[in-house]
């Protein structure tokens, strides 16, 4: 059903390759193919998923055979993803949970996406993969998750360059954490720690910081190398600090910021010290709030996930209010997971609302949907596992009476998407 589905909004809806950067995704595989892998690129696509549509480019394609022989790769690509995504998420929930995430992930989110030329889905599950590992550091130090942790932080990076803030915050947090741990040790009448145990958390954040730089060393290289840059990206550089997307395409997208810095006066070109000097307080908040309802706006009137991330969240906020001293219990034995999931989507929504003038839409919203669910989902499962309700003269377990409420929604949500919504409803944004 859901490749069928996928199937109509990839024959029917997603018709003009020149929407949404598809075609730039499309002469950035090519040109890597044509060069032999010796193809740059731009500043704007990171090169991981080009290089994966490359490999099924053959010489003498026309753009519409290769457009659509990259949407069907791009389909089967997001089959695989959903069965990666499915052993994930049966490690941490039982059956019947796990089945109705995968249903709304698969038929609210990935269903829409399947069949488009774009790297979002491949990044959606490569940032969810990067948060659970940081999740699970939080929790308990690994030398060995710290490694992977970096090198998937990287390979999320190359994907799309949208991880660095996650990566910050949660580098901050481990260092937080780290100079608690020892100040804690320092006081031998209140020992809270053994001797010694602050030493995971400053090589965890070491480890993850090598890795990560170790795997997107040969692509920054190369990047300070053409625009001066490490970490160079025409979006977080430039465009978000410009008042609209039209500003953006006539400053430094006009004068070459794609093949090099921009040939523009150093007084005109656009940073954060300039944005703020020439802005009030009072704009700053208006850019916020305006891209904040513009986003929200976009979310709402999307594919059907908003209900769920909703649903979910008034879930959580009754299971949470119902066993009180529980919920208490778990954020104090949780301070600095607690800490660094409060800091991480905060931060998201702030910089998802900041750059909401300039590109709306549900792409970059989405990237932090399945961590949203997953984080609401381990505060369910917490709460609720050991809980009874009492349904006529049965208890039932309250966790598995939520789940069957929830998938009587889903399995109405899926019979619409299928016979309605896939067929008409626009995926790409």
């Amino acid at each position: 059903m859901y490749y069928c589905g996928a199937v109509r909004q990839l024959a029917h809806v997603n018709t003009d390759m020149r929407s949404t950067d598809q075609s730039a995704y499309m002469d950035y595989a090519r040109n890597l193919y044509e060069s032999n892998y010796t193809f740059t690129g731009g500043p704007n696509r990171m090169p991981i998923y080009p290089v994966l549509q490359s490999l099924f480019y053959r010489p003498g394609m026309s753009d519409e055979e290769f457009f659509t022989r990259g949407k069907y790769v791009n389909l089967v690509l997001s089959v695989g993803l959903l069965g990666g995504l499915t052993l994930i998420l049966r490690h941490f929930f039982p059956p019947l949970h796990t089945l109705n995430l995968m249903l709304i992930i698969a038929f609210t989110v990935f269903i829409f996406k399947a069949g488009w030329f774009q790297t979002e889905l491949l990044f959606y599950f490569v940032n969810l993969c990067l948060f659970l590992l940081m999740y699970m550091l939080l929790q308990k130090p690994s030398c060995p998750l710290a490694i992977l942790a970096g090198i998937v932080a990287g390979l999320a990076h190359l994907t799309k360059a949208s991880v660095l803030p996650g990566l910050v915050l949660f580098l901050l947090c481990l260092g937080v954490q780290w100079a608690w741990t020892v100040h804690q040790n320092r006081r031998p009448e209140t020992p809270v720690t053994a001797p010694g145990s602050a030493t995971p958390y400053s090589l965890v954040a070491l480890l993850v910081g090598l890795s990560f730089l170790i795997t997107v060393f040969p692509y920054v290289r190369t990047s300070k190398r053409i625009f001066g840059q490490y970490f160079y990206n025409v979006n977080s550089t430039f465009y978000m600090w410009y008042d609209s997307w039209a500003e953006a395409k006539e400053g430094t997208r006009a004068h070459g910021d794609r093949v090099g810095w921009p040939d523009v006066a150093p007084e005109q070109i656009p940073s954060m010290s300039r944005y703020l000097r020439e802005h009030t307080p009072q704009q700053v908040v208006a850019r916020l709030l305006s891209g904040g309802r513009l986003v929200l706006d976009n979310v709402v009137h999307s594919y059907g996930y908003f209900k769920y991330a909703l649903i979910y969240a008034g879930l959580l906020v009754a299971a949470m209010r119902r066993h009180w001293s529980q919920t208490q219990r778990l954020l104090a034995a949780n301070r600095a997971l607690l800490a660094f999931l409060l800091a991480y989507f905060a931060a998201y929504s702030l910089l998802y609302s900041w750059y909401g003038v300039i590109i709306a839409g549900n792409r970059l919203v989405l990237a932090q949907f399945m961590p949203l669910m997953l984080v609401m989902s381990r505060g369910l499962c917490a709460l609720l596992r050991s809980s009874q309700v009492r349904i006529g003269r049965q208890r039932v377990n309250a966790l598995t009476a939520v789940n069957l409420v929830i998938l009587a929604v889903v399995a109405v949500d899926v019979y619409l998407v299928l016979t309605e919504r896939v067929g008409s409803v626009y995926g790409g944004y």
